[in-house]
């Protein structure tokens, strides 16, 4: 009988093992799903800034490709 207590013992503590390892397994994987959204965020963010510039730039070269083609015409 003293063996099977102990085997409902040790079976206890390896579920007990298991169960906090499962719960710092969804830990992690939650921190690392908030931290994959907000390097998500960060990158749409970036992106959007430059497309910004990029649009500026483009805009800016076209109006100075205009003032070279008057000054090419006269």
């Amino acid at each position: 009988m003293d063996s099977l207590k102990d085997a409902l013992a040790r079976l206890s503590k390896a579920v007990d093992r298991l169960e906090h390892a499962a719960a710092a397994r969804e830990e992690r994987v939650a921190r690392r799903e908030q931290d994959m959204a907000e390097a998500l965020r960060e990158a749409r963010t970036e992106q959007a800034r430059a497309q910004e510039t990029a649009d500026s730039v483009s805009k800016r070269l076209e109006a100075a490709i205009g003032r070279l083609e008057a000054v090419l015409e006269n």
